[in-house]
């Protein structure tokens, strides 16, 4: 069999054969682009797996090994019926049966005929995306970042930033909200003229941009902010549902 360097082109040639092979828990075949076809059935509680191979060069010989734990057990030409050692017919495979797709298996074939007891051409560890271990959305579902409540209450106090300080670096987001938030209500309002439907947007945009403040911006709601939208909403809201 000839040599090759990406053990992956080997490993996609295993196949799981369904059902397993009579007295085995797995069974895999591999075929070879020469037409050699090597099957590996494997039995998990009695650590033992059994190699058969067929070689197309030798009008379709085919040779059995069974093994225990590393130990040879048996060696069988089953063209003659003939039990001797067969480490010249495995060994030039033994890249192929060391990248099976079963580490299990692969650890009870022990080293046999010179095969690696981890699997060869295992896929490259993937690299993790950076949405998958970003911790920016982990207050959402729950995750611990900071102090609990007690922890803060009786825990050692940190000097805060000043007041006037965490104002101004607020307020123009605020403000934005506000305006924004204002004359979109206004503008559904004049187009359809409909306290109740005013109403309903002021209280979503209460929603939206505490929503934001708390997702996106990672700071508390401005209370101040979302009670004005949610109170003028409600208001607007009965408002147009009792008189219109």
């Amino acid at each position: 069999m000839t040599a090759f360097q990406d053990y992956s082109v080997l490993r996609r040639w295993w196949k799981p054969e369904f059902p397993p092979a009579k007295g085995y828990t797995k069974s895999y075949q591999a075929k070879t682009p020469d037409g050699d076809i090597l099957q590996a059935d494997f039995h998990y509680h009695d650590r033992k797996i059994r190699l058969t191979l067929e070689v197309a060069g030798e009008n379709g010989k085919i040779y059995v090994s069974t093994i225990r734990d590393g130990s040879i057990l048996k060696e069988t030409d089953l063209s003659t019926g003939r039990s001797y050692p067969l480490y010249s017919r495995f060994a030039p495979f033994r890249d192929l049966i060391s990248s099976l797709p079963d580490r299990d298996a692969l650890q009870v074939v022990g080293g046999a005929y010179g095969v690696s007891t981890e699997p060869l051409g295992l896929p490259d560890r993937k690299e993790a995306k950076p949405w998958e271990v970003s911790t920016r959305y982990d207050h959402v579902f729950g995750i611990r970042k900071g102090p609990v409540f007690w922890e803060r209450i009786f825990g050692e106090r940190t000097p805060s930033e000043p007041f006037w300080r965490r104002v101004r670096r607020r307020i123009w987001g605020d403000l934005q909200d506000l305006i924004v938030g204002l004359s979109a209500a206004f503008g559904i309002w004049y187009a359809y003229l409909d306290f109740y439907l005013l109403g309903f947007s002021l209280a979503v945009f209460g929603l939206l941009f505490g929503g934001l403040d708390w997702i996106l911006r990672k700071r508390d709601p401005l209370f101040f902010k979302v009670s004005l939208f949610l109170g003028a909403g409600s208001y607007f809201y009965y408002y147009g549902y009792t008189r219109f």
